[in-house]
């Protein structure tokens, strides 16, 4: 095969790896309504693996975050695994994902909030809880000259628009779920 051949598979992957990934404009009900569920809480650990994908050669890889913190809704403790495409292993195995949140973002140590939704394949048959809507789906936080947490926004069309009190986030979040738990109940005649 000609050597500018022999990669076609891998650029042809890529590029429809990457036409297909998009962020999703959701404002916090949108959000709310179409991920499993949403933690606030501090990033423990960081880990990037590969999978590998035979047919092609090549291999994937994601990274997945543990994040430990508290249920958006329920407000029980919870430790979760949420994962995204891309990263980097030693010897510069793997790539970054243009979707993916920034390297800043994804420190151990920062507190964040994420939303997630479980995918039986993300790609290569890596099954996690996918960080929706890409970047999209984390957002830092501070505290402010008050001592009071604060989400930071990232602008319209994401489900965290302006910076937010943590403590009003909650409440809007649970009361965005239990409207949406409402219009999915079934009416009785």
């Amino acid at each position: 095969m000609p050597k500018r051949l022999q990669f076609l598979p891998i650029v042809v992957f890529c590029f429809v790896a990457v036409a297909s990934a998009s962020i999703e404009r959701l404002d916090l009900r949108q959000m709310i309504a179409k991920s499993e569920a949403g933690v606030y809480g501090e990033i423990i650990s960081r880990e990037v693996v590969a999978v590998p994908l035979p047919l092609d050669g090549v291999e994937m890889t994601f990274t997945t975050l543990q994040v430990q913190g508290t249920d958006l809704i329920t407000g029980k403790e919870v430790t979760v695994a949420v994962s995204y495409p891309g990263g980097v292993l030693p010897g510069d195995r793997g790539g970054y994902n243009s979707e993916a949140p920034s390297v800043d973002d994804v420190k151990v140590g920062n507190r964040v909030v994420v939303f997630y939704k479980w995918s039986d394949n993300m790609g290569g048959g890596f099954a996690a809880n996918a960080l929706y809507a890409s970047h999209g789906g984390l957002f830092r936080s501070f505290t402010d000259k008050r001592g009071r947490v604060v989400v930071q926004g990232r602008g319209k069309g994401y489900a965290v628009a302006k910076n937010t009190r943590l403590d009003d986030l909650l409440k809007q979040a649970k009361a965005h779920h239990a409207a949406i738990q409402r219009e999915n109940t079934p009416k009785k005649k």
